[in-house]
């Protein structure tokens, strides 16, 4: 998923940040084209369990976004230009691809192809994928075959309409704490969805729902601008390390492997994980030392780099390639799908998203970005930043 560029507190760019979206898109894949998990119970193939816990990739997404896009609005405050350059870069990294695939799918394909029997059916439900109101009626049928990973650009959306007015009032000590309520209060409106039986799907995809990851997110960034919170917190990166760890591993097993809709899971589950990926977020803001400073540089090495630059597009491309292209090949020349088949599928389609997202980012992607400058931020003022 987009994020702005990552300058947090100083000024500079962490490629350890790239890294980490690097993992959360290598998370999500392997999820959401799992021919695995489905024909293999994980306790004789450990990888099905792992492809069926990716769905942490997205709630790693949206900490990671919840960080940035804060960050970025906290060092922009005092700018005349705050909320266009914001909502004009923004537009310039989502919506470009975002409306290309949709116009590919739902104007384009229908004139050339005759579209699958499931998609034809679904397809009068698009209005909810081009208005960014999906992850509030897919829950209750409302979704479009191949597109249904769609629900979590509708939350970043929603959320970045209303995020810059709350960053704008809020100086970070201030911000910090509306944060953690904000995470608070989403655990709370979980717990009362379940105790009304609403569905699991509406509690994985309402953005009510995961504001606890967004906000957390937005908690660190806060924390890092406030200069004594971030000196104590510099002092401490190894118990930081260790907390993260230790939630991190105490969340799996009390949720059953991240199992997505397990009670534990989405209610304290939730919170939990992005807690622990919000203190993860913060180790990279912070001087490291040792074995932390050893993973922040294969974080930001050159394996990992590449993938997390194209980690947008392998978020649209990977299931509409999945769903129309690979999924039937497979059946069509495999009639029963072995483990190895399946992992063998799962690494493939993971390198063909990649190929494809790098050719759209280099030659369509790159025309809009390069449009950004013209929504540069002039430095805020020393009072806009200070704590």
């Amino acid at each position: 998923m987009p994020t702005e560029a990552d300058h947090p507190a100083t000024g500079r760019h962490i490629p350890a940040l790239d890294g980490i979206r690097a993992l959360a898109i290598l998370l999500v894949i392997p999820h959401n084209v799992d021919v695995l998990s489905t024909s293999f119970p994980a306790i004789d193939y450990p990888a099905a369990a792992l492809m069926h816990a990716g769905w942490i990739g997205v709630q790693l997404f949206f900490v990671l976004s919840g960080f940035l896009i804060t960050g970025n609005l906290l060092d922009s405050r005092g700018s005349p230009h705050y909320f266009s350059a914001f909502f004009g870069r923004r537009a310039l990294r989502i919506l470009p691809l975002y409306f290309a695939v949709l116009c590919a799918a739902f104007v384009i394909a229908p004139l050339l192809l005759r579209l699958p029997e499931e998609l034809r059916a679904s397809s009068p439900h698009q209005l909810w994928l081009w208005t960014f109101l999906c992850n509030w009626t897919e829950p209750y049928g409302g979704g479009v075959y191949g597109f249904g990973h769609f629900w979590s650009l509708a939350v970043e959306e929603q959320f970045y309409l209303l995020w810059p007015l709350l960053v704008l009032r809020c100086r970070p000590p201030v911000l910090l704490w509306v944060c953690l309520g904000i995470a608070l209060l989403s655990f709370v409106i979980r717990a009362v969805l379940m105790a009304a039986d609403f569905p699991h799907e509406a509690l994985y995809m309402f953005t009510i729902c995961r504001m606890d990851a967004l906000a957390l997110g937005a908690a660190a960034a806060a924390a890092v601008r406030i200069p004594t919170l971030r000196g104590r917190l510099a002092a401490m990166t190894t118990r930081l390390a260790l907390v993260a760890t230790v939630l991190f591993l105490g969340t799996a097993l009390g949720t059953r492997g991240f199992a997505v809709y397990e009670i534990s899971t989405q209610s304290i589950g939730y919170t939990l994980l992005s807690l622990a990926f919000a203190l993860t977020l913060l180790l990279t803001a912070l001087p490291t030392t040792g074995l932390l400073n050893a993973a922040m540089r294969i974080l930001g090495g050159a394996v990992l780099r590449p993938i997390g630059r194209y980690s947008y597009g392998m978020y649209v491309f990977h299931l509409p390639l999945h769903v129309f292209v690979g999924s039937p090949l497979l059946h069509r020349f495999a009639a029963e799908v072995s483990p190895g088949t399946a992992l063998a599928y799962t690494a493939g389609m993971t390198v063909a998203t990649f190929v494809l997202a790098a050719i759209s980012y280099e030659l369509f992607e790159r025309r809009f970005l390069r449009l950004k400058t013209r929504f540069a931020t002039s430095a805020a003022p020393d009072s806009a930043r200070a704590a």
